[in-house]
């Protein structure tokens, strides 16, 4: 049997040091039946120049400015050809068996609709997650439950990122992963972790020298907006005449913490902002609404099994304190 053609969309915003051994380690692999797509989101430091001289095999999309990850990602599903897409972050190096072992625990069962790798620091001394857990507001948590989202490498099924419409454009970064996967699962598929397909990703730790966490205005703003939106679009109706309430009390207790610190930027900028443009998106969110509900194979039970029933963001609070907010803007390295 030959062997299926993996289409790898690796999304670019001025990572050009990243890119040269993250292309290379994909080369260098023992799986030879793929296709890298780069799509580059406005890039200033020669990523473009460096890939179009030095890789003449990479299908090239410039989109010409920071249109976002989710944007730029469905470009570039939008020129595969594969039978597998691997959404894959250009800060990444793969070990050679990636794609051999991603292509294999595909195959071998049906119902996987999406494998998540097994992510190592960038040196390669540790390894760091194999997919993340989530809350049943759609916030992340580290390693503490079932996998809900594969993280910097998300190696899908043509036929289910169809199905499911692709990643949700309203969505510039920061939690477009957990709604895509939140809607595989909406399919009645399952997600699994590959231990044996490693990479070494240099992620963005928020964690500063003193042990706390560090967030900024931007990232905490884009979080909210999708995982409202993610919960307004995902949860059956039922479902979510329980969950919103709780969601809106949730969001009450951290304004009120931020007020009482006299910060009145960060609620301003992040939550009410946030919400403001959930109004005003509102028309969109239930059209693509319908469209999940109407498409959906599994009820919110199936989903829930793959959730935390504790708040993520109150797990946080506990082990390390409330995060520090910067006011500055974080540049995205991919999207």
């Amino acid at each position: 049997m030959d062997s299926p053609l993996v289409s790898i969309i690796i999304v670019n915003y001025n990572g050009k040091k990243y890119l040269k051994d993250c292309f290379d380690s994909l080369y260098g692999g023992t799986y030879r039946n793929f296709e890298i797509i780069f799509v580059d989101n406005g890039s200033t430091d020669g990523s473009l120049e460096l890939v179009r001289g030095s890789y003449s095999k990479i299908k090239v999309i410039d989109d010409g400015a920071n249109l976002g990850l989710s944007i730029a990602s469905n470009r570039g599903a939008q020129g595969a050809k594969g039978e597998y897409l691997f959404f894959l972050n250009n800060d990444t190096i793969s070990c050679p068996e990636l794609l051999s072992e991603l292509v294999n625990a595909a195959e071998g069962d049906p119902k996987i609709g999406i494998c998540a790798c097994q992510n190592m620091t960038y040196d390669g001394k540790k390894k760091v997650s194999l997919g993340l857990s989530c809350d049943i507001f759609g916030f992340p948590f580290e390693n503490e439950g079932p996998i809900f989202y594969a993280d910097a490498g998300i190696f899908i099924r043509r036929d289910v990122f169809d199905k499911i419409g692709g990643f949700d454009e309203k969505m510039f970064l920061y939690g477009e992963d957990r709604d895509l996967c939140w809607r595989v699962f909406l399919q009645g598929y399952d997600i699994a972790g590959v231990p044996a397909a490693e990479f070494r990703h240099d992620s963005f730790c928020a964690m500063d020298n003193q042990g706390g966490y560090t967030s900024t205005i931007k990232k905490r703003h884009l979080g909210e907006y999708n995982q409202l939106r993610s919960i307004l679009k995902n949860y059956r109706l039922a479902t979510l005449l329980i969950i919103f309430p709780l969601y809106l009390a949730h969001s009450l207790l951290e304004i009120t913490f931020f007020l009482l610190k006299g910060k009145f930027k960060v609620i301003g900028a992040v939550y009410l902002k946030a919400y403001w443009r959930n109004i005003i998106d509102l028309p969109d969110t239930l059209k693509q609404r319908r469209l999940v509900q109407r498409s959906r194979k599994a009820p919110d039970s199936f989903v829930l099994k793959k959730m935390l029933k504790r708040s993520g963001k109150i797990h946080i609070f506990r082990k390390i304190g409330m995060p520090r907010i910067d006011e500055g803007v974080m540049a995205a390295k991919n999207g």
